[in-house]
């Protein structure tokens, strides 16, 4: 149930997370679990849509009620529209906030995106990829992930058995199915691989928006047409974030093919629940996966290289679990989720400082 604000005082409120996108996307993926933590340490809420249970919320009609004057507030963007209402709140009506913006993405940025970032106060990173891309200063911050939620099961080999699905192993991608997330090479992949790996079946954890049924349906039928429509499953729409937790604790190996990836946050979850990953080189993948350690890496959009990576990563059982062992190593020591919310936190304060005023 999503905590209300009047379960705090909203005159105290510091920093305001804004989410203006009407549809549920990675952007709102990786607040889910950064926004709690940080509510540890700050006094922080959300202003808009597609706010996820268990984060505090103001509505829009109490951000104009209590935070039009007195002190200063973070306005932290993570979108062009949130930056756009950032910069008119501040500059038109006179809000005292103080423009934070988060830049994923990994490519050249129009005119009015960098338009907008130069009349923030500050910009934060999650890779140096992303900040490489700026041509301004930033923060480079990268996400985290909650390692009590996504966590390595007792026995993998028993919470699969519990899929029903068929094979001893089981090898998944998470993301929306379309052409952007590799969907159609981690099918193609999996046609060519999965003969020579009886013992293993495939799944495709994530939602089929209505743009691309007919995409789906394509992929469905080349399953079809190799005969493995039993060993390459779709699971549809997966609404709750334990039951995502759930299909990685159940997977031995998960497969990250997108062709481009602004962060990336399935390696890591991942990662953090046992499983090697093989990621194509986008997003922070290639900075998080030492080939050969705890998963591999390959080029995007490049099927014989994933399907190499895939026989290679499945051909021995005993060196997945080392390879995961590894991986869950990785993310426990260097990107739990509370090592992102210092990191931002401390951009906050910095940012008050400037101003004169503690956070």
């Amino acid at each position: 149930m999503k905590k209300k604000s009047k379960h705090f005082d909203l005159r105290q409120l510091r920093v305001i997370a804004v989410s203006l996108g009407t549809r549920y996307s990675g952007i709102n993926a990786s607040m889910v679990d950064l926004l709690p933590e940080q509510a540890k340490h700050i006094s922080i809420a959300v202003l808009g849509f597609n706010v996820p249970d268990g984060v505090r919320q103001i509505t829009f009609r109490e951000f104009f009620r209590y935070c039009h004057r007195g002190q200063w507030r973070v306005w932290h963007a993570r979108r062009n529209v949130d930056m756009l209402a950032g910069l008119i709140l501040r500059y038109i009506f006179r809000f005292k906030l103080i423009l934070v913006f988060t830049s994923a993405a990994q490519r050249h940025h129009s005119w009015l995106t960098r338009f907008y970032y130069h009349h923030m106060s500050g910009v934060i990173c999650p890779t140096e990829a992303a900040a490489s891309f700026l041509d301004r200063p930033s923060v480079v911050v990268s996400h985290g992930v909650n390692t009590e939620k996504f966590s390595p099961p007792r026995d993998r080999s028993s919470a699969w058995a519990k899929r029903g699905l068929g094979g001893r192993y089981g090898i998944g991608a998470f993301g929306r199915v379309r052409f952007r997330k590799g969907t159609e090479d981690f099918v193609d992949a999996m046609i060519r691989a999965l003969p020579r790996r009886p013992e293993w079946t495939a799944v495709i954890i994530g939602e089929t928006t209505k743009e691309f049924l007919l995409f789906k349906n394509q992929l469905q039928d080349k399953i079809r047409g190799a005969g493995l429509e039993d060993r390459i499953r779709f699971t549809g729409f997966i609404e709750r974030q334990e039951d995502i937790a759930g299909w990685y604790r159940s997977l031995s190996v998960v497969v990250c093919p997108s062709r481009v990836e602004g962060f990336g946050l399935p390696a890591l979850e991942a990662m953090a629940s046992g499983c090697p990953v093989v990621a194509t080189r986008t997003g922070v993948w290639p900075q998080l996966i030492s080939g050969g350690q705890d998963g591999y890496l390959v080029p995007c959009a490049d099927t014989n290289a994933l399907t190499v990576a895939i026989e290679k990563i499945t051909e021995d059982p005993q060196r997945v679990n080392l390879m995961g062992q590894r991986a869950l190593e990785k993310v426990t020591m260097q990107y739990r989720v509370q090592i992102e919310s210092d990191g931002i936190i401390a951009v906050y304060k910095e940012l008050f400082a400037k101003r004169g005023v503690s956070l």
